[in-house]
């Protein structure tokens, strides 16, 4: 059985604990829009992802506060800590985690009782709330915690997964945005129900993969495992040259293009960068590389000026280029900072972007300077065909 652990409103919870005189009264972290709102500001009609001008009109007395990375990570470790003294494989998120309890049912034979034990200990232990949802895969799990939230419970019995899907509306069946939704809704699919009467060949002329996966989980299918967290010590990009030069808008777009791949990588895994490293070889083997800190960050807009700007200090010797590279390394998890999550009409941008590529590939979408390089090199669903492949070390 997989647990799904939520952390209820994390970041509002964590400051109305701090603060007492907060406790009862709606509070909202963010400063743009709400990363985290507590349950007295939702049950006044705000809710995550709101921006914050709007949240103060229907919410005049709203308290906002600004995210404060550092101590939220310190109450995740400690949730996230409990947690692993039951939990043969976790794998986290920010306010969530997935716990694998496949083959402990003689260690745990009451999956229930093991919910009311961690939530009761970190409840004692750290002082937080949190929902457990528990059933035979990720996406049930999730599902039942969803249900049940805040503060919450919840098993769902293995070979009980379709019966607890089938009466759902169309939209709150894992994968199935506001677009995809409406679509079927079009077609008078109203509920999971009837979503499965359509055949799955159909779901794949009209959706591609996303219609099998879909299929499988109207089904309450879910094949993704819990995997052990793991971040890596760097991600790089870099590539060979078709042929040596030492034309700038070519450059320009190659370390665009270099950026835009490592930074989907990065976001993949949730993290942020703080340290980028540039090198370049020229044609006669020469290599030079540089490396620069910056503040934490998602957003390619942020990395790439620090980057062109050491490949052009770099590049002082009248002799073409035959090789490019970036690395980001010293990495933080993806957290919200005082200037939260950055920009975060490029934040949505990008995370729109990545939503594009997934269901049509990366070369759907061309960002920037990259441009440059249409004409020059090939291009397919996968993006720029590259001499060499861009490597994640």
């Amino acid at each position: 059985m997989v647990f799904h652990i939520d952390v209820d409103a994390f970041f509002a919870s964590v400051e109305q604990l701090r603060d007492p005189r907060l406790r009862g009264r709606p509070v909202a972290v963010g400063s743009g829009v709400i990363a985290s709102c507590s349950y007295e500001a939702r049950a006044r009609g705000l809710a995550n992802g709101m921006p914050l001008h709007q949240a103060l009109r229907l919410c005049p007395d709203l308290v906002v506060l600004e995210g404060r990375h550092e101590i939220y990570r310190c109450f995740t470790a400690a949730i996230w800590e409990i947690c692993r003294r039951y939990a043969p494989a976790m794998e986290t998120f920010l306010d969530e985690a997935f716990c694998d309890f496949s083959g402990t049912e003689w260690i745990y034979p009451d999956f229930l009782d093991l919910g009311r034990r961690i939530r009761r200990e970190v409840r004692d232990e750290v002082g937080l709330a949190v929902t457990v949802g528990i059933a035979s895969n990720r996406m049930m799990s999730k599902i039942a915690a969803k249900s049940v939230k805040p503060d919450g419970l919840r098993l769902i019995p293995r070979g009980a997964e379709e019966a607890e899907l089938l009466p759902l509306p169309i939209e709150k069946l894992p994968g199935m945005g506001p677009k995809t939704s409406a679509l079927f809704r079009d077609m008078n699919v109203r509920t999971v129900r009837e979503f499965r009467e359509i055949p799955i060949e159909t779901l794949v002329a009209m959706l591609g993969k996303v219609g099998a996966a879909l299929h499988e989980r109207a089904r309450g299918r879910d094949t993704r495992v819990v995997r052990e967290d793991e971040v890596p010590k760097s991600i790089s990009r870099e590539t060979t040259l078709h042929a040596p030069t030492a034309d700038r808008a070519e450059l320009d777009g190659l370390m665009c293009y270099l950026v835009d791949r490592a930074m989907r990588a990065l976001r993949q895994l949730g993290l942020r960068v703080r340290t980028i490293r540039v090198s370049i070889r020229y044609s006669d083997w020469v290599q030079e590389e540089r490396s620069a800190s910056i503040a934490p960050t998602g957003i390619d807009e942020e990395v790439l000026p620090a980057a062109r700007r050491m490949m052009w200090e770099l590049y002082t010797r009248r002799v073409t280029l035959r090789h490019l590279g970036v690395v980001l390394s010293n990495f933080r998890i993806e957290e919200p900072q005082g200037n939260l999550f950055e920009d975060g009409k490029l934040k949505r941008l990008h995370e729109a972007v990545d939503r594009i590529r997934d269901k049509y590939g990366d070369g759907a979408v061309i960002l920037g300077r990259a441009i440059e390089l249409l004409g020059k090199l090939e291009n397919d669903s996968y993006g720029y065909v590259l001499r060499t492949p861009s490597l994640t070390k």
